[in-house]
């Protein structure tokens, strides 16, 4: 009976952590929603963005290491090597696309707003890949 409501117990705390990770993650799209809404600097709207949900990817990460069962410890580390791998080829094309758009279109920050705001797109379907393991 114990070992149950010790279990209960973890379980409940993971998806409290899982929800309010979510959260998080709902909170930062609204304010990045919010911030391009104005019309100026959406550039520094989509790298902030960017930003923290780098920073949501490795605290989550780091909470799943903690956490995870030891036997899928070691599948969670080649998973995460795989997409980080994956991350930087994409990261790389859409870098590589940006430079020759620059050639072609008006100076500015719209292709880098866009190369941005794709990059942080990527990193947050992993987040969210990350939060669907923990609930």
């Amino acid at each position: 009976m114990r070992n149950l409501i010790l279990i209960l117990a973890v379980f409940l705390c993971s998806n409290a952590y899982a929800q309010s990770r979510q959260a998080a993650l709902d909170s930062l799209e609204i304010r990045y929603q919010h911030c391009l809404s104005k019309g100026s600097n959406s550039y520094s709207c989509a790298l902030v963005y960017y930003k923290q949900l780098d920073s949501l990817l490795h605290s989550t990460l780091q909470r799943l290491y903690t956490q995870i069962d030891p036997g899928k410890l070691r599948a969670l580390q080649t998973e995460q090597g795989a997409w980080e791998e994956k991350r930087e080829e994409y990261f790389r094309k859409i870098d590589e696309r940006v430079e020759k758009m620059h050639k072609s279109t008006m100076n500015g920050l719209d292709d880098d707003m866009i190369s941005t705001d794709n990059k942080a797109a990527y990193v947050k379907d992993r987040v969210t890949a990350l939060l669907d393991l923990q609930i």
